[in-house]
């Protein structure tokens, strides 16, 4: 299968352009697609950022096949060292929080990071998402843009298939490593992989194309709401202040919306749905004290938990 640069379409001539480069299928085609639009000077300044979280014996080995790869390719290269306790909950959590600290750091303005997540990661993540309990958002699956630090997550992928990109790889005879630990199904995102989403495709065929088209009508849904939100409630939304006054006669489905979108742009963890439940419970659905009070946070620690307190009439809302 023929993968067009088109596909890189939009990105940066200018600012430096970064590839998480595991030397597996995914990034290795997404990669060598980018130093072919180097070449045509769609873009201006490639680099390959390896991360060796030491989580496998053969993780030197990996690291060193991406050096060499780049090497063999004249692409610039850079690895970077993380630790992930294995005592902890999730391994799978912590190894994401590390690399993207290390992103979030190379990133200067309007500078780039791609991903090489496609189809079949959107599919997982939905069904990820609906295991643990989820809303409009989570089934809006993985987004094609979106901003980190000074810069921004690109993921050019999110349309072709795993086996397209397989294709790719065998087409151009590109060497890549298989990630021994994809086999270990104490992950959460290997067992599904492994042993659901097989079971689920032998009955029900194309699977991560509807979770495609599933995740954008999804994405537009949210993001009219969130339009009409916006355009409604800027004041709520920028202080993180709700006047319980001037909500009563609002749905609470609205409310439950606005907090959403409150704590998202105040860079503060969604709450369960048992801890929204309590929010609306001790908050508007009774009328609140000065001692009421509702906090949360995440297990997994991705993102700051959050605090909701009551002054007066208001409902404040803040990082914990």
């Amino acid at each position: 299968m023929s993968l067009s640069t088109n596909l890189l379409d939009g990105l940066s001539s200018e600012n430096k352009i970064f590839v998480a480069f595991s030397g597996g299928i995914d990034s290795t085609a997404l990669l060598f697609l980018c130093n072919k639009a180097l070449k045509q000077k769609k873009i201006g300044n490639l680099k390959a950022i390896h991360i060796n979280h030491n989580l496998s014996k053969n993780s030197d080995y990996w690291q060193q096949h991406c050096e060499s790869f780049c090497k063999s390719n004249n692409i610039k290269f850079e690895s970077f060292i993380v630790k992930v306790s294995k005592n902890r909950s999730s391994i799978e959590s912590q190894a994401r929080q590390a690399r993207y600290k290390i992103f979030e750091s190379l990133l200067d303005k309007n500078d780039q990071i791609l991903l090489a997540h496609h189809r079949d990661d959107v599919f997982e993540t939905i069904l990820l998402r609906l295991f643990r309990g989820t809303g409009v958002d989570g089934l809006s699956g993985l987004n094609e843009r979106r901003s980190l630090g000074k810069g921004e997550i690109v993921r050019p992928f999110l349309n072709l298939s795993k086996s397209d990109l397989k294709i790719f790889i065998d087409e151009n005879d590109l060497p890549y490593i298989e990630d021994d630990t994809n086999s270990n199904n104490d992950f959460d995102r290997n067992f599904l992989r492994n042993e659901i989403v097989p079971s689920l495709e032998k009955r029900w065929s194309k699977l991560s194309e509807r979770a495609v088209i599933t995740s954008a009508t999804a994405k537009k849904k949210k993001l009219s709401l969130d339009y009409m939100l916006e355009k409604n409630f800027k004041k709520e939304i920028s202080t993180g202040i709700i006047e319980r006054a001037n909500f009563i006669e609002i749905p609470s489905f609205l409310i439950e919306e606005l907090i959403r979108l409150i704590l998202r742009k105040k860079g503060i963890a969604l709450p369960s749905k048992k801890v929204l439940s309590e929010i609306m419970n001790v908050f508007f659905h009774k009328k609140p004290s000065n001692e009421s009070y509702v906090e949360w946070s995440r297990k997994d620690g991705e993102q700051i938990g959050g605090k909701v307190f009551s002054e007066h009439s208001d409902i404040i809302f803040q990082k914990k």
